[in-house]
C-alpha cells in the first residue's frame, strides 16, 4: 500500500470521526429535524434513530454543549414549542374557565360552518387611537408573516405599533413543531393587542394526525374538518369585544401541491372567520395573478407588471408584502371607521383613515390623510404627506446623511458629527472627535476619522458596529451591514450577510453605495457591478458608464458621464423614473429618489408620503434621501430636511 493511499485513508477516518462528532455533540439538533418531517412512518422511523442517538450522546454527555447553547438562548422555551396538541389548549382553557370546544362538521367543513358556542359579539369599545396612541397591531405566522409585518407600519402613517411573531415552516397541521393556538393564548394575555394579524398556510398541505391519533391526508374531508376545528381554535383564542382579528388569505404559488392546496385552504379559512364577528379575512389571490401563477404582476392601481416574488416561488418579496400590508391597513381603517359613532361620546375621539388628493406622489396615487372625529361630530384632520415643521439642527455643516430613521451630519466648526432620530441601541452615543466623513444607516451610524480608520456605533446585532481594522477612504451603510473602499480601492464589507450583501467580488472600485440587502459600486472603466439581493433588479445594472451610484431599499440610481440620471429595480411609486435634465448627483431613498440639477435646486420623484419627494425651492450644495425623510446642505452650510418628522433634537 503507497503512502499516498494511507494519507487517504487517514483523511477519510478523520472527515468521518468529525461528522460522527458533530452528529453526538448536537443530537438534539438532529430530534428537532427528524420531528419536522412530514407525519407517517418514515418520520417515525427517523425520530426513533435520532432519539436513539439523543440518548447514547446523552448517556455520554457529548450533547451537553449545545444543550447548554440552547437554554443560553432560550430555545424551546416559548409555549409554542411546550405544547404538542391543540386539544391541550382547548382543555386548559376548559379548565380556567375561559373557552368552549368550538367543533366544525364534516359536512360545513369544506364551505364554512362552525358550531358550539355562539361568537361573541362585536361590542362598540374599540380602542381610541391617535399618533400618541398608536393600535397595537400583532402580526403572527410563518416567514410569509414576516417581510409584511415590517412593511406594516410604514405603510400605517405611523398609526400601528407593529410587533412580529413569524416562525419559518410552521403551521396548524404540526401542534408538535409549533402550536400556534398554544401561542396565541399567550400573546392574547401578555400582550393584549388591539389587532391580530395572521398569515400563516404555506406549511399546511401535510398529514395532521386528528385527536384520536389517525392521519388524515391533506385534501380529504377528513382533513379540511380537523383543520378548520384547529383555526376556529385559534379565532376563539383571539376572540375578544376589543380586537380585531384579520386572516390574510394564502396567494397562488408555484409548487405543484398548491393548485388544489391554496384554493382549498382558503376557502376553509374564508368558511371559519365568516363565523366570527370579530374577524375578517383579506383575499388575495386575484391580487397576485390567481389561478395564472406569476412571478411579475401589475400592481393594484395598474402599470407595468413588476416582480413579487422571491426565487423560490412561495414567499412574496418586498414589493408583494408591502401591497398585502396596504390591504391590511385598508381593512383596520375601515372597521375602525364603521365604529366611530360608537365611540364619540365622554370626550372620546374616533380615529379615520382616508385618502384625500394631495401633492403629487408620483404616478397620480393620493396621499393618506389622518382625521380625529370629535364627540360634536366635527372631523380634525391633519396630512401625513407633510409633517412640518421638521427639526433643522442649529449651526454649520459640510455634509448631511439620511437614512430610514435617523439623520447625521458633519459640523463645519470643528469637523464632529451630530445625529437626530431614533436613539435606540446606542444610537445616542456619538464619539467624540474629529471625522472626515460620517454616515447614517438603518441601526447604526459609521465615520472615519482623519486617520482613515472607520469608526461606528449603534446595535450590537450581527457585529453591524464593529468596524475592522484598517484605513479606507469612503464608507457606506445599508440596512443591516456597512462597506469601506480601502486606499487601492478593494472593499471590506462587514455586518449581517443575509442574502450575500457582503459578497463582494474582491475587484478595485472607485466608490460603492449600500443599499438594504444589496450594493453597488463603480469599478476603474466606470461600469457599475452590484451584488446581494437581486429579487427585484436592483442588483442587475445596465451598462455603460457612471459617474457615482447610490443604492436604496430595493431599487438603484446612477448618474451617467452625460450627467443624466438612470435607476432600475422596483418601480412601485415611480421611485426609477428619473425626470430628463442635467444633474450634479443622486440619492435613492426607501421608495422615493432624489437628484440635484446642474442649477443647484433639488428634484425628487416616487413616493411622496410624508413629503418626501416634494423638496423646497432654492439651491443645494448636496442632498441624501433616507427613508420617509429627504435632506440637504444649503449654501450657508444649514441642513433643511423635508418628509416625516424624526425626534425634535440633536442626539449630541
Amino acid at each position: 500500500m503507497s503512502r499516498h493511499t494511507n494519507m487517504g485513508l487517514r483523511i477519510s477516518f478523520l472527515v468521518l470521526l468529525c461528522l460522527v462528532s458533530t452528529a453526538l455533540l448536537t443530537t438534539g439538533k438532529l430530534v428537532e429535524i427528524a420531528g419536522r418531517q412530514p407525519l407517517g412512518d418514515s418520520r417515525d422511523r427517523w425520530v426513533s434513530a435520532a432519539e436513539a442517538v439523543d440518548r447514547a450522546a446523552n448517556f455520554l454527555s457529548l450533547n451537553r454543549p449545545y444543550d447548554l447553547i440552547a437554554d443560553w438562548r432560550g430555545l424551546g422555551q416559548d409555549v409554542g414549542e411546550r405544547v404538542d396538541t391543540v386539544a391541550q389548549v382547548v382543555e386548559a382553557r376548559q379548565d380556567a374557565g375561559i373557552g368552549g370546544v368550538p367543533t366544525v362538521s364534516a359536512e360545513s367543513a369544506g364551505a364554512g360552518g362552525r358550531a358550539g358556542p355562539a361568537p361573541t359579539g362585536v361590542a362598540a369599545q374599540f380602542a381610541v387611537v391617535s399618533p400618541d396612541r398608536p393600535l397595537r397591531v400583532h402580526v403572527a405566522g410563518d416567514s410569509q408573516a414576516d417581510e409584511v409585518g415590517h412593511t406594516l407600519a410604514g405603510a400605517s402613517g405611523g398609526l400601528f405599533d407593529v410587533s412580529v411573531n413569524s416562525r419559518n415552516s410552521t403551521s396548524l397541521a404540526r401542534p408538535d413543531y409549533f402550536n400556534w393556538p398554544a401561542e396565541l393564548l399567550k400573546v392574547s394575555i401578555r400582550d393584549d393587542p388591539d389587532v391580530v394579524v395572521l398569515f400563516l398556510g404555506a406549511s399546511e398541505w401535510q398529514n395532521m394526525e386528528t385527536t384520536d391519533g389517525s392521519l388524515v391526508e391533506p385534501g380529504t374531508p377528513e382533513w379540511l374538518q380537523e383543520w378548520s376545528w384547529r383555526l376556529s381554535v385559534a379565532l376563539d383564542i383571539l376572540a375578544a369585544d376589543h380586537r380585531l382579528i384579520v386572516w390574510v388569505g394564502l396567494p397562488p404559488m408555484r409548487p405543484a401541491w398548491s393548485a388544489a392546496g391554496v384554493p382549498a385552504i382558503n376557502a376553509a379559512a374564508a368558511a371559519v372567520v365568516a363565523d366570527f364577528p370579530q374577524a375578517v379575512m383579506i383575499d388575495i389571490w386575484d391580487l397576485f395573478g390567481g389561478e395564472a401563477y406569476a412571478e411579475r404582476v401589475a400592481p393594484p392601481a395598474g402599470g407595468s407588471p413588476v416582480r413579487v416574488r422571491m426565487d423560490d416561488g412561495i414567499h412574496l418579496n418586498r414589493t408583494g408584502s408591502s401591497w398585502v400590508s396596504d390591504q391590511v391597513v385598508a381593512e383596520v381603517a375601515a372597521v375602525w371607521e364603521g365604529r366611530c359613532d360608537s365611540l364619540a361620546e365622554d370626550g372620546a375621539i374616533c380615529w379615520r383613515a382616508r385618502g384625500e388628493a394631495g401633492r403629487d406622489s408620483g404616478g397620480g396615487a393620493p396621499a393618506p390623510e389622518t382625521c380625529a372625529e370629535l364627540p360634536n361630530g366635527e372631523l380634525v384632520c391633519w396630512p401625513n404627506d407633510r409633517a412640518t415643521p421638521l427639526f433643522e439642527p442649529p449651526g454649520e455643516y459640510v455634509s448631511v446623511s439620511a437614512s430610514w430613521n435617523q439623520v447625521c451630519a458633519l459640523r463645519a466648526a470643528d469637523s464632529t458629527a451630530t445625529c437626530w432620530g431614533d436613539d435606540l441601541d446606542g444610537r445616542a452615543d456619538i464619539p467624540g472627535g474629529a471625522f472626515e466623513s460620517v454616515v447614517a444607516g438603518a441601526w447604526h451610524a459609521c465615520g472615519i476619522r482623519p486617520s482613515g480608520q472607520v469608526q461606528c456605533w449603534g446595535t450590537p446585532v450581527a457585529n453591524m458596529a464593529v468596524a475592522p481594522a484598517g484605513t479606507y477612504t469612503e464608507v457606506t451603510i445599508g440596512e443591516r451591514h456597512s462597506c469601506a473602499v480601502k486606499p487601492d480601492g478593494r472593499v471590506d464589507c462587514w455586518g449581517d450577510n443575509e442574502r450575500n450583501r457582503r459578497a463582494v467580488p474582491d475587484i478595485e472600485f472607485a466608490m460603492v453605495s449600500a443599499g438594504r440587502w444589496h450594493s453597488c459600486g463603480i469599478v476603474p472603466d466606470l461600469s457599475a457591478v452590484c451584488w446581494g439581493d437581486d429579487s427585484h433588479g436592483q442588483a442587475d445594472p445596465p451598462g455603460g458608464q457612471f459617474t457615482s451610484l447610490s443604492a436604496g431599499e430595493i431599487h438603484t440610481c446612477g448618474l451617467r458621464t452625460d450627467r443624466s440620471v438612470e435607476c432600475w429595480g422596483a418601480n412601485l411609486h415611480g421611485e426609477t423614473e428619473a425626470p430628463d435634465g442635467e444633474f450634479t448627483s443622486v440619492a435613492a431613498g426607501e421608495r422615493h429618489s432624489c437628484g440635484l440639477l446642474a442649477s443647484g435646486e433639488a428634484r425628487c420623484w416616487g413616493n411622496n408620503d410624508h413629503g418626501r419627494a416634494d423638496p423646497p425651492a432654492g439651491v443645494f450644495l448636496s442632498l441624501d434621501a433616507g427613508g420617509n425623510i429627504s435632506c440637504g446642505l444649503r449654501p450657508d452650510h444649514s441642513v433643511e430636511c423635508w418628509g416625516r418628522e424624526l425626534a425634535g433634537e440633536a442626539l449630541r
